[in-house]
């Protein structure tokens, strides 16, 4: 397979099609494209831009499409992060997913681009070869193209009352082509509504013609035209307003009544009819249906007393074509609300895709409510990376911004693989959650394997930057689980799905100890027993082994309670087993009143492990202790800055 029909839209409407050769790229328009849609040939593949730009959402290099075996073909998403919806599958698309198509593949793109792929038989390949040549076929011009006439654009009125009339079928084609316009406009483009009022006006020879919407139990107007004065007029996105046309009120509350288009004569209503119908010479008003057949407006137009329209009834023909075009006008509008409810999903998933997993994501598309605010237990991780600051004053703005955007992408990768949220970044301090929006029962696991991951990335990030940060830098890493609040901490402008409440302060407090501590990851003691209660499971099922170390009873600034905290091992190997265990019988001495024996293990364990700065601080507390010849032995670290 060499060949492809790719077709391209944009808000429901083609904006592209074209049988183009493999491998093929698309994305959004680059600086060194040709322009939009334009076939390039670089060499070992061939690229297209499928949108303009300045549609940032889409991203450069979107999907790569390639030949298969057997006829097959290939498609990729080439993105890091973005995860691309394959129509009619109910799935994703995730990050370097690739799908086998055998015949025709939708993708969704954000912004409203869909790109349609087909493969090609044997016999289209040949028939797209030998159309350019086939004498036998030929095109009809301009059968549904507008018809030109030298009078006023065609009317009802004009080919009922007009027998001789030797224009009559180019009349008849030309309405055709009026209602057709209104039908075509109503599949995507916000033209329709004031293409429906010019039509209406033009067709049925109405002096205005209105588009009138429902708001609950008011009325508003959002089109109009009038062929008099050959204007339109349509709300914009200030709110502007029109007054209700004259009459109109009772009008529409008898087709709200009756359902069906109403057709107004003075000679039938002027004894029982308010004084403001009596302004109107004639008025219809079909009504445009939702989709469970409710009344959400109506396309409306009247004649004046006095006007140049004809003096005659308006007619049961002209009154079902205006419901004809009230039909077209239904649609548009409910195309159009589908369009921006559609918007509003993309541009919230697109938003998510930045914070879940495709996992979570996937459970969140099942279950919208998961999204709703509520109580539930979490385990918040703090991650801060130290030296932030001398690095970025050597190396300046413009480098610093690449740095700890690498920094972040690698170390957010930890959270997503394992399915946890990523929350926010506070200026050199990532934060992330597990345990909501959906249930995660080993969510303190998770953490800790995401902690773990993170200390892990920390050699390779070193050794990509260590042309422009000699100084090595590292990071600091809190965990603590507990009940918090958890939903949209953002606003109506910004999303933020995480936790609120002290859990979060906690995690924060002990991301902090790590620096007075020298360690790396500080976990709480109610992470401890989640972990110890609900283990990690990895993909392949087996379970993880996570190693802690008590390192000390502590009462944060602005705590009234204790914290037990413990160290997360990266590398639990037998020299570290050794040293967790000859500190913590250390420390057990110690808080049971015995710090002599205490002092006696402690100066062995530093000459054996001599950086290890738990070991160094506990070995301080225990010299003062003895020194100050304390009777009582207080083990609580009373921190005295976060």
């Amino acid at each position: 397979m060499n060949e492809v029909a790719l077709t391209v839209y944009r808000d429901g409407r083609q904006v592209f099609t074209g049988n183009l050769p493999l491998p093929l790229e698309l994305g959004r328009l680059r600086e060194e494209d040709s322009g939009p849609f334009s076939l390039q040939d670089l060499g070992s593949y061939f690229r297209v831009a499928i949108t303009p730009a300045d549609v940032l959402s889409v991203p450069r290099e979107a999907i790569r499409i390639e030949g298969g075996p057997s006829g097959v073909v290939l498609i990729r998403n080439v993105h890091r992060t973005l995860s691309f919806e394959l129509q009619g599958e109910q799935r994703y698309l995730f990050p370097g997913e690739t799908v086998v198509v055998s015949r025709v593949s939708q993708i969704s793109l954000p912004s409203g681009f869909e790109v349609s792929v087909a493969v090609l038989s044997g016999s289209e390949r040949m028939a797209s070869k030998a159309d350019d040549d086939d004498d036998s076929m030929r095109t009809m011009q301009g059968a549904f193209s507008s018809v030109e006439l030298e009078e006023a654009p065609a009317s009802l009125n004009a080919f009922l009352n007009d027998d001789a009339s030797v224009d009559r079928g180019k009349i008849i084609v030309a309405l055709v082509n009026q209602a057709l316009e209104v039908v075509q406009k109503s599949a995507g483009s916000d033209e329709f509504l004031d293409a429906a009022v010019k039509s209406a006006a033009q067709m049925i020879s109405l002096d205005n013609a209105y588009v009138i919407l429902r708001d609950g139990s008011n009325w508003r107007v959002v089109s109009a035209n009038s062929r008099q004065q050959n204007t339109s007029w349509q709300q914009d996105e200030a709110g502007d307003t029109m007054v209700l046309p004259a009459g109109s009120t009772q009008i529409l509350s008898r087709l709200l009544r009756d359902e069906q288009t109403v057709v107004f004569e003075p000679k039938s209503f002027m004894y029982t009819a308010g004084s403001s119908l009596l302004l109107l010479d004639r008025a219809v008003a079909s009504p445009l249906m939702d989709a469970d057949r409710n009344i959400m407006g109506a396309l409306y137009g009247d004649r004046k007393l006095g006007s140049d329209s004809a003096d005659v009834p308006i007619g049961d023909l002209e009154a079902a074509l205006l419901e004809v075009m009230a039909g077209a006008v239904s649609a548009g509008i409910l195309r159009q609300r589908e369009e921006q409810a559609r918007r509003r999903e993309e541009h919230l998933r697109s938003s998510m895709n930045q914070f879940f997993s495709p996992e979570v994501l996937s459970r969140l598309q099942q279950n919208e409510n998961l999204l709703e605010g509520r109580d539930a237990e979490v385990t918040v991780l703090f991650c801060d990376i130290r030296g932030f600051s001398l690095i970025s004053e050597r190396i300046g703005p413009r480098q610093t911004i690449q740095w700890i955007n690498d920094v972040f992408t690698t170390l957010s990768q930890c959270v997503l693989d394992t399915d946890g949220v990523l929350v926010d970044y506070i200026g050199d301090e990532l934060m992330a959650m597990w345990g909501a929006p959906d249930e995660q029962i080993d969510h303190a696991a998770r953490a800790c394997q995401a902690a773990l991951a993170m200390v892990g990335q920390i050699e390779p990030i070193r050794e990509r930057w260590k042309e422009i940060t000699p100084n090595r830098f590292g990071i600091g890493i809190g965990v603590n689980t507990g009940m918090a609040q958890v939903g949209n901490t953002g606003s109506l402008l910004k999303f933020k799905y995480g936790p609120l409440g002290n859990t979060v302060n906690i995690a924060s407090r002990i991301q902090g100890m790590t620096k007075q501590f020298g360690v790396t990851t500080l976990v709480s003691e109610s992470t401890l027993a989640s972990v110890r209660s609900n283990p990690y499971q990895a993909i392949e099922g087996e379970s993880v082994n996570l190693q802690f170390r008590r390192i000390a009873e502590v009462q944060p600034v602005g705590v009234q309670s204790h914290l037990l905290i413990h160290q997360l091992a990266s590398n639990p190997n037998a020299s570290w087993t050794e040293l967790r265990d000859r500190y913590e019988q250390a420390l057990s001495a110690y808080c049971d009143g015995q710090p002599t024996q205490s002092a006696a293990e402690l100066i062995k364990l530093v000459a054996n492990f001599p950086d290890d700065e738990p070991s160094l601080l506990l070995l301080q507390r225990v010299v003062d202790s003895i020194a100050a010849k304390n009777t009582e032995v207080d083990h609580v670290i009373r921190l005295v800055r976060k």
